[in-house]
Parts: structure tokens; sequence; C-alpha cells
């Protein structure tokens, strides 16, 4: 008797499926891990721009009944779970500066800007700058950064713009030959080319006296092009002018070098020379990266003064991305960053 032919092959995986299956869920568990971490990401940033909204609210409140902002966060405010707050009122209570921390997230706010990533500098206010000036020594020639330019530069001690007792960068007895006065050539540093930056330094006349001050940059080893026309520019100034304002009055000069590949147009509205209240007393020009740019410079200089009586003086020079993390201009303007 004859049996029927049995079908003993049996179902299951091959090795080569087995390797797929083990491949997606892979890829499957990365994307949960990433998509749950972004979540946790926007969480916790929701969750530390939302206290600092309650903060800013309570220092406001702690201001109206007090006419000045408390020194730390009101004890009507409680943080939400997790979240670590740091400091408070500034200046004497003029303003604020709140840092918000979760998870290694910073988030801060002042009595002058909505909640952003980073955290209240406090008194070391270079630290968030791609420039220093800490290496400000009293006395004359170069320190570290700061190459000399002219022959009346010194470091001594006179009130910085919020009146406070500081090292600022002076230029007095020059000689009466119309050429280089003071102020200084800076080291060069390195940049990236897609993003926009902002130069900056607070300067102020003593006495009137005469000649340009000037405000500048550089761009290595391919020069900037000008932001009105696109032309390459290899001695280029934001300000450039003969003096402008009152004397013995700190002004906050600005300038910006937009994105390679970022075209013509107008300068930033910010670009230009500020009064400590915030008046914009004259606007400045503005330059574009090349992308061929790697690297930078900050300049600024009295030239061109015969009147050996000129004082001019220089302030926290400083270079800042534009991300949204840099100081306002009026966080510069006030200190409260």
């Amino acid at each position: 008797m004859n049996e029927s032919n049995k079908n003993t092959s049996k179902n299951g995986f091959t090795i080569v499926e087995l390797v797929v299956v083990i491949a997606i869920i892979g890829i499957l568990a990365t994307i949960t891990v990433v998509s749950y971490g972004l979540w946790r990401t926007t969480t916790t940033q929701n969750q530390l721009k939302s206290d600092l909204n309650g903060v800013a609210s309570a220092m406001e409140s702690a201001r109206t009944f007090g006419n000045t902002y408390p020194a730390t966060v009101p004890s009507t405010f409680t943080p939400s779970s997790g979240v670590v707050l740091s400091g408070g009122g500034t200046s004497g209570g003029k303003n604020f500066c709140i840092t918000a921390t979760q998870n290694s997230s910073n988030y801060r706010v002042t009595n002058y800007s909505a909640p952003k990533p980073g955290s209240c500098s406090g008194p070391a206010r270079d630290e968030v700058s791609i420039i220093k000036w800490n290496s400000w020594t009293l006395g004359t020639g170069g320190v570290t950064g700061y190459a000399l330019n002219g022959d009346g530069n010194s470091r001594i001690t006179d009130t910085n713009p919020w009146g406070v007792s500081d090292t600022i960068w002076d230029v007095s007895n020059q000689d009466a030959a119309s050429d280089a006065d003071g102020g200084w050539n800076g080291s060069s540093f390195s940049i990236d080319n897609s993003k926009m930056y902002r130069f900056s330094t607070f300067i102020r006349r003593k006495t009137f006296g005469n000649g340009y001050t000037y405000l500048g940059t550089h761009g290595y080893p391919s020069a900037v092009l000008n932001r009105s026309d696109g032309v390459s520019n290899g001695n280029p100034y934001f300000c450039a002018r003969l003096w402008w304002g009152n004397a013995n009055q700190w002004y906050l000069v600005t300038g910006y070098v937009w994105p390679a590949g970022s075209g013509t147009g107008a300068a930033m509205t910010d670009s230009g020379v500020y009064a400590l209240d915030g008046t914009k007393v004259a606007s400045n020009l503005d330059y574009v990266w090349q992308s061929t740019t790697t690297s930078s410079d900050h300049r600024s200089y009295l030239y061109y003064s015969t009147d050996v009586t000129t004082n001019q003086q220089w302030y926290q020079p400083r270079v800042d991305v534009v991300n949204g993390t840099e100081p306002t201009i009026d966080e510069l303007l006030n200190n409260t960053f």
C-alpha cells in the first residue's frame, strides 16, 4: 500500500528576513527615542518660558508696590516642579534678569525682553561675547586681543556707561598729526558665514576736539560685501563719522554682518548709534559674509584728530551671533542680560 507523500516543509524566517525585521525594529526604536527626546525638550522649554512669564509678572507687581525690582524672585511666585530660578533685580533694582533651569536647559527673562534661551551673564558680560575685554589691564601698550592703533592709548580707571568705576580704554595726549590717534585692531576669530553677527562697543568723547570715530571689521581670506550693493569691501566700517553727540555721554555703536548669500538691501533696523535712553541718533552700514569668508575681527579708532585735547573713550566691545540668544539693544544699553 502506497502512502501519500507528506509535506514535511515547515514555515519560518530566513536569516535575511530576521536581519530585516531586527533592522526595522531598530529604526522604529530610534524614531521613538528621538521623538520622545524632542517632546521632552519642547515640554521643558515651554515650561521654562511659562514660569519666566509668571516670574516677570511677579517682579513687575513687586516693583509697583516697592518702586524697585526685588533682589530675588518674590516668594509669592512658586516655580513648577523641577524648575530652579536664579537672579533678580540688578542696577539697584532698576532692572532684572532671571534664569530658569530644568534638565540642563536654561532660559532667561529681563524687563526688556521675553523669555529666550540662555542664562543671565551676571557681572561677567564678556562671557557671552565672542571677543573678550577682561584683558583690559590698567596702563599703556597693547593687551591680549587688542593691538594698538595710534599713539594716544591707555587704559585708565573712570566711570562706565552706568556710572560705575571701571577699566576704560582712553585716548588722550595724542600728537597733532592727521593720522591714527587711538583705538585697536582686534585679533581675528573664526566665524560661521551662514550666520549673522552683531558688532558693537560703547564710545564717548569727554572733550570733542576733532577727528573721526570708526567702528569696523574685516573678512578673511575673502573680504565682506557691502550690504547696499554687493561690492567687495576690504576696508569696511559700520560707522565712520565726525562726533555725533554730547560731551561726556556714552553711546552704543552697532553694526551687522549678514549671512553669505543673503543678497543686498537695507541695513538692520538696529544698526546705528544709540544714546543710553534708547534714542537712535544715527544709522550705520551693514555688510555680508562671502561663502569663502572664514574669520573676522573687531576694530575701532579715533582717527585724523589734529587737536591734542581730543579725548575719546571706549567700553565693552562685543561680537554676538544673532541667533535669538544675544542681548537686545535695550539690554546692552541697560547692562541687563
